[in-house]
């Protein structure tokens, strides 16, 4: 198998592990405070990561500018927008934020244009974002209660806030992985760090924390947060910043299109929801946003 068509497999594979993580916070934020099981996301994700590190022998050493500058990615990667989404899903509808996440292209390739790396611009590129988010808003508007009151606008403009942040992250470790100055292993593990410690520091001024045998009895707030901290976060990163390094921001930002595809075969799954015609109608925008997105405009022959 080619390295183009293994990083197209890693790509749906990052989307079917994303796909389950609105389904997973729900469960999280339902039990515990909402930082606190972002915490706990974080913190199950760097025990996963150091115990694959160690075991490969790995140096996880960067020079001290460097290992800032990946602590600074850390902080918008994960730990700003995890404390927003767990917050804002306490207060808002899983579609409308997955609605919302799927903004994270858009505004990588807008804020992207302010860098000296920045994405080209093209008609194919920008038709393949509108239709993305076009077919994310016929999959889930359906499925939104937005009645307008100030929780929700409070939560989903936290929501907001955390796809901006998502996007200035995606921009500076496209800057720290440029021409491979910085190995991506080493930056995803100082990048989970710098998110612990904020995630750590939040939570412990706002929130009480909870007992072990409160949390022992939440099962399903356990088990999603295991899935999160393993699948979602561990795994899932380490392919992400890959295909940033390999295909840019913006392409690789392109699988919050996917994800909520992902997510109808879970919503069947775990409460037996058919599509609708209109789902149908949201995927294959999608699909074709997709490719607009990845496929280049032309061939170029070669020799």
């Amino acid at each position: 198998m080619t390295a183009k068509r293994v990083d197209y497999l890693l790509f749906f594979l990052l989307a079917a592990m994303w796909g389950g993580s609105f389904v997973a916070i729900k469960f999280v934020v339902t039990d515990f405070p909402p930082v606190f099981g972002a915490m706990l996301r974080v913190a199950v994700a760097l025990l996963v990561l150091g115990a694959v590190f160690s075991a490969q022998r790995r140096s996880l050493s960067v020079p001290a500018a460097l290992r800032r500058r990946m602590w600074l990615a850390g902080f918008f990667s994960q730990g700003l927008p995890f404390c927003l989404l767990f917050w804002g899903e306490r207060k808002i509808s899983p579609g409308l934020a997955g609605i919302i996440n799927g903004t994270v292209p858009i505004w990588a390739f807008i804020l992207g244009r302010f860098t000296p790396q920045r994405e080209s611009l093209s008609t194919r590129k920008l038709l393949g974002l509108g239709l993305g988010l076009a077919g994310i808003a016929v999959i889930f508007y359906p499925l939104i209660a937005f009645s307008g009151t100030r929780d929700e606008a409070l939560g989903a403009s936290a929501v907001v806030l955390m796809a901006v942040s998502y996007a200035v992250g995606s921009l500076l470790s496209r800057t720290l992985l440029a021409g491979h100055k910085a190995d991506f292993r080493a930056n995803v593990f100082h990048q989970h760090c710098a998110s612990l410690a904020v995630l750590v520091a939040t939570s412990a001024s706002l929130e009480s924390w909870p007992s072990a045998s409160t949390m022992l009895a939440s099962p399903p707030a356990i088990v999603s947060v295991l899935y999160l901290g393993i699948f979602s976060t561990a795994a899932a990163f380490m392919i992400y910043f890959h295909l940033i390094r390999e295909w840019g921001a913006v392409r690789a930002s392109a699988v919050t299109y996917v994800a909520p595809v992902v997510a109808l075969f879970w919503d069947f799954v775990f409460f037996r929801n058919l599509p609708g015609p209109s789902v149908w109608l949201g995927v294959g925008a999608i699909l074709s946003g997709v490719v607009l997105l990845h496929e280049p405009a032309t061939k170029v022959a070669k020799n």
